[in-house]
C-alpha cells in the first residue's frame, strides 16, 4: 500500500452469512492496525402491512460488508488468518477496493452514519422535485421512480460501469 494514503474502503461479499454477523466477527477478530472501521449501508424504505405504511431500515447492499483500512496488506493477512471464522469470499484472494467516485457517492447519499434516510418530494409538470432527504438537490441521479413501492433507483457511472441502487423516495403529490 502506498504511504500517505489514508482510509480506503473495501467491500466483502458473503452470501452465507448475514451482514451483521460478519460485521461483529470482523470487529472481534481483526486488529486496529488492520481494520479502522467495518460497517454495512442501510436505507429507509416504506412498507405497507396491516393497513398502514411503516418505515423500515433495510440493507442497501444485502450480503455486503464494507471495511475501512489504512493497510491493505495487513487487512488481507488477517482476513486470511481468520477465514474459517469469517467465511469471507474474496475476488482472486484480493480485497475489492471501492473506487473514490463510488465512495464519494455513498458518503453523499448515506452520510457518516452509513444510512440513507427516506427522501420526500413531488412531481410537477413531469419534473421530480425532492424537498427533503439525501436526494434533495440531487434529482439528476434519479433514474426511475416506483411510486407504489416508494423507492427510487439512483445511480452513477464509475470505471466504465453503471452502478445503481434503490433508496426510499416518497412522492407526496403529482400535478
Amino acid at each position: 500500500m502506498q504511504k500517505g494514503v489514508l482510509h480506503i474502503w473495501y467491500v466483502l461479499y458473503s452470501p452465507n452469512q448475514k451482514e451483521e454477523e460478519l460485521l461483529y466477527a470482523c470487529k472481534q477478530h481483526l486488529t486496529k492496525e488492520a481494520l479502522e472501521d467495518a460497517f454495512v449501508f442501510t436505507c429507509d424504505r416504506m412498507r405497507r402491512y396491516k393497513g398502514a405504511w411503516h418505515l423500515e431500515r433495510n440493507p442497501l447492499f444485502p450480503h455486503y460488508l464494507f471495511l475501512e483500512s489504512r493497510d491493505e496488506d495487513k487487512l488481507t493477512e488477517e482476513l486470511k488468518r481468520y477465514s474459517k471464522v469469517l467465511s469471507v469470499l474474496e475476488s482472486d484472494g484480493k480485497l475489492v477496493r471501492v473506487e473514490q467516485e463510488e465512495e464519494a457517492f455513498l458518503r453523499m447519499l448515506c452520510g457518516a452514519g452509513h444510512h440513507s434516510q427516506m427522501s420526500r418530494g413531488y412531481i410537477r409538470d413531469g419534473q421530480t422535485v425532492v424537498t427533503e432527504g439525501p436526494l434533495r438537490g440531487k434529482e439528476g441521479l434519479i433514474r426511475k421512480i416506483d411510486r407504489h413501492k416508494r423507492i427510487a433507483r439512483v445511480g452513477m457511472a464509475s470505471m466504465g460501469r453503471f452502478r445503481e441502487m434503490q433508496v426510499g423516495l416518497e412522492i407526496v403529490s403529482k400535478s
